[in-house]
């Protein structure tokens, strides 16, 4: 049986995923449309707009990167390779309204939500390996499209010190 975060347990049910997914994207979203300047220099080459592109880019991905976890390709990826590619998609969408990011960021977190909703509980439950990573899938699902995307907004969106 797999193992959930009730009494603290340690992985995620498939519904707190489907449901964390969501939500990751809803507020990425709500960051992408409050935040005022999307030129504003982040501390490394993106900007803000650049990272909610990447959000948005990434968002409805879950279908297509889920099955691959098991395949090995992925850990074959190495960081240049990923950063082209992330290059690519913010380029591919640098004249994109934020109006579209923020609505591919919505529809492409529920996307995936949808495609998570319908996995089985024992795969989501198998441990994989994908770099640094060892944990289960639904461990590995969390990472990408709950933390990664809530990260990189608040990157994006956060202007301390509040003065």
């Amino acid at each position: 049986m797999a193992r959930t975060t009730q009494g603290g347990t340690g992985m995620i049910s498939k519904q707190e995923l489907v449901d964390g997914i969501r939500f990751a994207g809803e507020r990425a979203a709500a960051a992408a449309e409050h935040c005022r300047d999307w030129d504003h220099q982040l501390g490394h080459q993106w900007t803000s707009g650049d990272a909610f592109r990447h959000i948005a880019a990434t968002a409805g991905g879950a279908a297509g990167f889920v099955p691959m976890l098991e395949s090995g390709v992925l850990s074959g990826l190495g960081a240049d390779r990923i950063a082209q590619g992330n290059a690519k998609a913010i380029s591919d969408r640098s004249a994109t309204p934020r109006e579209e990011v923020v609505a591919a960021i919505r529809a492409g977190h529920a996307a995936s939500a949808d495609y998570v909703a319908g996995l089985d509980e024992a795969d989501l439950a198998k441990v994989v390996t994908l770099g640094g990573y060892e944990m289960p899938k639904a461990e590995i699902i969390a990472q990408i499209w709950i933390h990664h995307a809530i990260a990189h907004a608040y990157e994006a969106s956060a202007r301390w010190p509040i003065l």
